[in-house]
């Protein structure tokens, strides 16, 4: 496999950095709101269960199921649906990807900076 190709699991942590930054970027803490929550929940999911690039879809679904309480998908379907269109482009785009490995690290160096 090529050095830059994405794997599912990079992406969810790269989807992960992203949300964080965006709670981060002002100097005065900001709540997460419930959708990134989500984001951030079935990221960690596809994370953990680390799929190869063809199961990610399905891992995804698995997901939704997983990060909701109860029967009440909404939410988490169309957070879902979000990453799955990142994810296609993620597929189909290199400069996607690298935009998204250059806007995670670059606020995972920033935060760093700052919290020094």
């Amino acid at each position: 496999m090529a050095p830059d190709v994405l794997r599912p699991r990079e992406f969810c942590q790269l989807q992960r950095q992203l949300v964080e930054r965006m709670a981060m970027r002002k100097k005065r803490n900001v709540q997460m709101a419930p959708m990134q929550a989500l984001k951030i929940a079935l990221c960690e999911h596809v994370e953990s269960a680390n799929p190869d690039i063809a199961q990610f879809t399905a891992t995804l679904a698995e997901a939704v199921q997983a990060v909701t309480p109860d029967q009440g998908t909404g939410p988490a379907q169309a957070v879902a649906s979000d990453l799955q269109m990142d994810w296609d482009m993620a597929c189909t785009s290199q400069g996607f990807v690298t935009w998204l490995r250059d806007a995670a690290t670059a606020g995972s160096a920033r935060a760093r900076v700052e919290g020094a």
